[in-house]
């Protein structure tokens, strides 16, 4: 293995298809090469093996990188590429990869502004950490069926992007994997998957539909949070948990429908989905923040079997009119029903008044914060009628009726 000297770094080389660019420290400090071989540059073994190197050059325009090379009369097999090896070359447009590669290493095209296309052999197991992160101009790309794991940002604002299919052999996509896709509108996911990592397709504003296969049993914080223009979703039968602000501002998500397996709910999950109108589902509690600023909520209903709402769940849903309150609710935490100007009635099946998760002198202020009850209406179960005329803060409302 050549050493190069840290003279090297200050020259000006000719990189793979004859531009001459500077090489920067950063890039040549961690990339040796033993051989140059049409403009691309190896390391070899004495096994007669070529792993792809950045070495003292900016690739630029088409490079294939073929299967074998041939250097001072022996054949090398090439069998692996280097992390980093094309990555910041921004002249660089496209590249294709021999059939025997089966990783993509880390940030092997990053940063490759130009880079408009790449072919992957059907080898390939793998796609590295942020393998192309940053190649704004990347159309499309076939992802080999033989993949089993998509790599942490591996294909992070790759905003030229419009689909992606992940294949039926992918069992793991790390975190971030396509965030920040602005022009992605359409995905297929592989019936392999179990979860979708956090911040998967989040910052994706033109992804319009989704079909999460059965088989998915976790969906990750903010998975798809920012998905302005997500309008349709299907949840899986098999789904068992949701964690934070996953679908925090879709604001065009308009309904859902989240299974009766599903055992945990975040913070968040659909706070500031502005156009959501209905949701079906059968939880044990509402979730701290989960409907917040959604105001296209008019009338709610929250489930039977709901024993506590947790805080800010409806925060700021100011168009909020009707609302119905099952019989199992016990308690209600602060702010739940903050900024709800609209409220005119609320149906409170249960038979125990509802109260703070702990004690108070004061419940008006912070269950029903900034919320004119004066001007709403009560209905309550007849035989608990005067335990809410003398409760807190349901004596505040203007008037207390019974339930038909």
């Amino acid at each position: 293995m050549k050493t190069y000297l840290l003279l090297l770094m200050a020259m000006t080389l000719v990189c793979g298809c004859s531009d001459e660019v500077e090489i920067t420290e950063e890039r040549l400090a961690y990339e040796p090469y033993d051989a140059k071989i049409d403009g691309i540059c190896y390391q070899l073994s004495d096994s007669k093996t070529a792993i792809v190197s950045a070495g003292n050059v900016y690739y630029s325009g088409d490079v294939v990188i073929p299967a074998t090379v041939e250097y001072k009369g022996d054949t090398y097999r090439v069998t692996g590429i280097l992390e980093k090896a094309f990555a910041s070359c921004e002249q660089l447009h496209s590249v294709v990869l021999p059939e025997g590669i089966k990783t993509i290493p880390s940030r092997m095209c990053a940063w490759c502004y130009d880079l408009k296309s790449v072919t992957l052999p059907s080898t390939i197991t793998t796609i590295g950490n942020e393998a192309f992160s940053n190649c704004t101009s990347l159309t499309s790309v076939t992802i080999p069926d033989g993949v089993e794991e998509i790599g942490e940002s591996a294909f992070f604002c790759c905003t030229s992007l419009a689909s992606i299919t992940v294949p039926n052999s992918v069992n793991t996509i790390r975190w971030r994997a396509f965030t920040g896709c602005s022009n992605l509108t359409t995905v297929i996911l592989s019936t392999r998957l179990t979860r979708i990592p956090p911040e998967c397709f989040a910052h994706c504003p033109r992804l319009s539909s989704v079909m999460i296969p059965e088989g998915v049993v976790y969906i990750s914080n903010h998975s798809f949070s920012h998905c302005i223009s997500l309008t349709q979703l299907t949840l899986p039968e098999s789904l068992k948990s949701m964690d934070r602000g996953v679908f925090e501002n879709c604001t065009g998500l308009t309904s859902i429908t989240i299974p009766e397996g599903v055992e945990q709910l975040g913070a968040l999950l659909f706070a500031e989905c502005s156009h959501l109108t209905s949701v079906e589902w059968h939880p044990q509690m509402v979730p701290e923040g989960a409907f917040k600023n959604c105001t296209g909520l008019v009338e709610v209903k929250v489930p039977e079997g709901v024993t506590h709402i947790q805080a800010n769940a409806y925060d700021g849903c100011s168009n909020l009119s009707t609302l119905t309150l099952p019989s199992t609710l016990e308690t209600i935490s602060p702010g739940a029903f903050k900024d709800c100007g609209s409220l005119k009635d609320v149906y409170c099946l249960c038979l125990h008044v509802p109260t703070l998760p702990f004690p108070a002198e004061s419940t008006t202020d912070l269950i029903f914060e900034n919320t004119d009850l004066s001007t709403a209406t009560l209905h309550v179960p007849a035989s608990a009628l005067d335990t809410y005329q003398t409760s807190s803060p349901w004596s505040d409302f203007g008037q207390i009726v019974t339930l038909p």
